[in-house]
């Protein structure tokens, strides 16, 4: 049909389903600058779920859809340094939820030291993540960082048991997530 040939409920009918607003959704792995996700595929048939985003403007760190919460999300960042303490036995102290690398790595040594361990050394760090520290029988220490306490503890079990430790338990678990700023 040539579109001179367009009956005038056909042309209604065109214009009520094209005058609507255009949803730009889009699957993507996460929201970039200017993205919100805003759902999710179906996932089946050995196809896992894909979060679905949509452009919303230049990203300033905020939302602009107004019915969503107004803020941003901040970097939390963690250290786990080693020490001996004063029987020459291994241990450790740490520094959470802070601002950067280098204020979580010079609060951990200072923690170290505070405590009156020696010989205090940088041993595990993460950002927005968990840091799991476990022990075996012999008083070994061993660390492992996940993006969360259960990826944290089942892979500082496998380093343990890997290095040779016998009977490890996970002695320690340090959160450090990324904190939700309100506006």
């Amino acid at each position: 049909m040539r579109p001179s040939q367009l009956t005038p409920l056909a042309v209604l009918t065109l214009a009520l389903l094209l005058s609507g607003p255009a949803r730009a959704e889009y699957p993507c792995g996460f929201a970039g600058p200017g993205e919100i996700i805003v759902g999710q595929t179906e996932g089946g048939n050995g196809v896992a779920s894909v979060p679905l985003c949509e452009y919303v403007g230049e990203d300033d760190g905020t939302y602009n859809d107004d019915s969503a919460p107004q803020g941003y999300w901040v970097d939390q960042y963690a250290t786990l340094v080693w020490g001996t303490d004063r029987g020459g036995q291994p241990s450790y102290a740490w520094y959470l939820n802070a601002p950067s690398q280098a204020v979580a790595d010079a609060g951990a040594m200072d923690q170290c030291r505070a405590t009156g361990l020696a010989d205090c050394v940088v041993a595990t760090y993460v950002v927005n993540g968990s840091i799991a520290v476990a022990v075996d029988t012999g008083g070994m220490l061993y660390s492992d960082w996940g993006t969360d306490p259960r990826e944290a503890r089942k892979k500082v079990l496998k380093y343990c048991k890997a290095q040779g430790g016998k009977g490890c338990k996970v002695e320690q678990v340090l959160d450090s997530p990324a904190a939700w700023v309100g506006q």
